[in-house]
């Protein structure tokens, strides 16, 4: 994984990527949409409010927006182009709100029940990821939920995404796999977690790792 050990890749090219979404990533999606809408279910039997970081041409806004129904619903991410393909939503304005922000910049008017995001914080350096972690914290109200995935180094992921940047097919340049340690240490004395699993069935693995805010 040449990329991974870059020691300044490139930044993704989101918009590149929003405007050819691969056939496979339909298929992952689908299997976290349901490993989400479980962990909503589960845990968060109050969530009148939902703020999903990186969510630009969020894929999981409308599973959520069925089954939990919040009552609001913010979209935070730095894509303008990704958050634009979310403006025809028949939610928006009413219920989904847009937000051209960065997740260290983010401030929500009220604390939510739940954040979340799911691949985001891998695409940061280390200190950045902490303070990523930390920001789903800041951003729900105590005792509130936060799910964070995010892509682990296991044998699995190592080989296919080698496979793929061989193929010149790999398009997260800075995406950097994490050890649930990492994620774990961040989250420290803010949360206490309720589980954490690593989603073998995507094949580039994810772990999952769900907490609720203590301070």
């Amino acid at each position: 994984m040449s990329s991974a050990n870059d020691p300044s890749p490139g930044p993704t090219d989101w918009t590149v990527y929003y405007q050819s979404v691969p056939w496979t990533a339909h298929l992952t999606r689908s299997y976290t949409r349901g490993v989400l809408l479980r962990v909503l279910a589960r845990y968060c039997d109050k969530c009148e409010s939902i703020i999903e970081f990186g969510g630009a041409n969020s894929c999981f806004l409308d599973s959520i927006l069925r089954s939990v129904k919040p009552r609001l619903y913010s979209v935070v991410d730095t894509n303008q182009f990704g958050l634009e393909l979310l403006i025809s939503h028949p939610g928006y304005g009413h219920i989904v709100s847009l937000h051209n922000d960065s997740i260290f910049d983010f401030i929500p008017s009220n604390p939510a029940d739940c954040a979340f995001s799911v691949g985001l914080v891998e695409h940061f350096d280390v200190n950045l990821t902490r303070r990523a972690v930390e920001a789903h914290f800041n951003a729900v109200r105590p005792g509130g939920l936060v799910v964070i995935t995010f892509p682990t180094p296991t044998f699995l992921y190592r080989s296919i995404r080698g496979l793929l940047e061989s193929a010149g097919l790999w398009k997260f340049p800075d995406e950097r796999p994490l050890l649930p340690a990492e994620v774990i240490a961040a989250i420290g004395e803010r949360g206490e977690i309720v589980e954490q699993r690593t989603l073998w069935p995507l094949l580039l693995t994810q772990h999952l790792v769900v907490s609720r805010r203590i301070k």
